[in-house]
């Protein structure tokens, strides 16, 4: 099997692995409408157990998307990360300092990030002033 696939030409290899793809795709679909019951509908409780309600006209707080651009930010960093382990024998001694002083600086900019309040979601407390 493995010489038919060694001497496929790469066209060929892509063509084939996106016919196998769409396949499973559409057997997955198949499938998933023949288990379906008949009445339900097509979005019930999805993610959270909770049912569907109105959509939400009010604001939503901002703290939330800073905290999905944070979480961006340290995933590419990840990437990054995982990208020097793959090489981590070929850099050498050189590339593990490299890859600590990395480290260190998203760890330190983890803690100024905690530190500075960036990852609260819930609203400050109020001051004794406004109690008065």
């Amino acid at each position: 099997m493995s010489e038919i696939l060694g001497t496929l030409d790469p066209r060929a290899a892509l063509v084939l692995h996106l016919g196998v793809v769409a396949f499973v795709m559409v057997a997955i679909l198949v499938v998933a409408g023949t288990l379906r019951e008949p009445g339900r509908p097509g979005f019930g409780i999805y993610e959270s157990g909770a049912p569907p309600g109105p959509a939400l006209l009010g604001r939503t707080a901002t703290q939330y998307f800073l905290i999905a651009v944070i979480f961006m930010i340290f995933d590419v960093e990840v990437a990054l990360l995982f990208s020097w382990a793959v090489a981590a024998k070929l850099l050498g001694p050189s590339g593990l300092i490299a890859a600590t002083v990395f480290i260190v600086v998203l760890l330190a900019a983890l803690a100024w990030l905690w530190l500075d309040g960036a990852l609260e979601t819930a609203p400050p407390p109020r001051e004794a002033e406004d109690a008065s």
